[in-house]
């Protein structure tokens, strides 16, 4: 607990620096914070204190699994609400985050080739079928459901793409095959990604903006906006598929009543990216 002047304070603090907390016109806003920058500070997020004493939450993504407390804390890329496309089908938006996963995963030059999306919209459809008709959170699918999908599938492609998500659903690095257990309905989140280390980072950046969208589409649903700050982020311009999933995300979010802020230091990387002019006339 702390003193009202003591909140006070904090509070004063926090709409000096971009009035991060305030609400937009009538409407409540959500503000989410995503780090991922080193810092000479090695055990603290940038925004763990602020976060922590307005009565937020901080999620920590580690390949352990293991939250500032030391307990579970998973975030479910396969997380999905009905309002997550304008229309009555919300899988052919979350059937590209998927495509852009998968892509991510693969890894390559050429990426994914026109069999092996045809293969992966296909398992998505499957896999989602049970709990779109009947929207029950213990029926949400994980990342491992989509992995034993594909094995299903006939083709050699469909092998080849659940070879390479092994590693995630089974292997050494399934932190993202688990189902949510993080409170995602807090006014306040700041997600800290910054342990995630080299070969899940990338996903960790996917994932986190993909939540943030799920919660864009219930705060729209529920006429509020959603102040989203992405620290870092010439970061999540510098692979091509973190770079165009970005890109896409600005451009909806803009139109759901989400008010997205881009904060970097290294302008010069920011301005190298060939996507950073899709963001700036999404901007304008």
């Amino acid at each position: 607990m702390f003193t009202l002047t003591a909140k006070e304070s904090i509070l004063r603090a926090a709409r000096k620096s971009d009035e991060m907390l305030e609400p937009y016109e009538w409407k409540r806003s959500r503000t989410v914070l995503r780090r991922e920058r080193a810092s000479n500070r090695p055990d603290l997020a940038d925004y763990f204190s602020l976060v922590q004493r307005l009565d937020g939450q901080v999620i920590r993504l580690s390949p352990t699994g293991r939250g500032i407390d030391g307990k579970p804390q998973y975030v479910n890329p396969m997380d999905i609400n009905l309002n997550y496309s304008e229309d009555d089908s919300p899988l052919a938006l979350k059937s590209d985050f998927i495509l852009s996963l998968c892509e991510l995963v693969i890894g390559g030059k050429e990426g994914l080739q026109p069999v092996d999306k045809t293969v992966i919209d296909r398992a998505v459809r499957n896999v989602y079928r049970p709990f779109l008709a009947d929207p029950d959170p213990e029926k949400m699918p994980i990342l491992g459901d989509l992995y034993n999908e594909l094995l299903k599938q006939p083709e050699p492609e469909a092998a080849r793409i659940a070879a390479a998500l092994e590693l995630y659903v089974s292997g050494s690095l399934n932190v993202f095959n688990h189902r949510t257990n993080v409170e995602l309905n807090n006014r306040l989140v700041c997600f800290d990604i910054k342990q995630l280390g080299k070969q899940l980072k990338k996903l960790g950046m996917l994932i986190v903006q993909d939540q943030v969208w799920n919660r864009v589409t219930v705060n729209r649903a529920e006429r509020k906006s959603t102040r989203y700050y992405m620290d870092e982020f010439h970061l999540l311009l510098k692979e091509e598929q973190t770079a165009a999933y970005s890109v896409e995300i600005w451009k909806r979010f803009r139109k759901w009543g989400g008010i997205p802020t881009a904060i970097t230091q290294n302008v010069k990387d920011l301005l190298a990216s060939r996507e950073v002019e899709n963001i700036f006339g999404a901007t304008r």
